[in-house]
């Protein structure tokens, strides 16, 4: 391990990652990402039977969402949306 930083993969950054490799970057589920690809939002390749991701499409995903969570006021300033949480019954969690 000498003169590898903190933080840094035992590996160089690959070109393509799996979908594993996506969600798991990404703090979200597998069937979440299959999802995105599904209806267009992620790109994704496929090599034989097998699924993969190019890191800028990964990139481009975030920054698609990051987009689409902001908006810019008529004054210049940018307000995140936030959506509403559902209600959680005062009942939650009793049986």
């Amino acid at each position: 391990m000498k003169g590898q930083q903190v933080g840094e993969d035992a590996e160089p950054t690959s070109l393509l990652v799996t979908v594993d490799e996506a969600a798991r970057r990404l703090s979200i589920g597998r069937s979440h990402v299959y999802e995105q690809i599904q209806c267009g939002t992620l790109r994704s390749i496929r090599i034989g039977r097998s699924r993969r991701i190019l890191n800028r499409d990964l990139e481009a995903f975030i920054e698609s969402q990051l987009d689409d969570s902001t908006e810019v006021l008529a004054s210049g300033h940018t307000v995140r949306s936030i959506r509403p949480v559902n209600s959680v019954s005062s009942r939650a969690g009793r049986r």
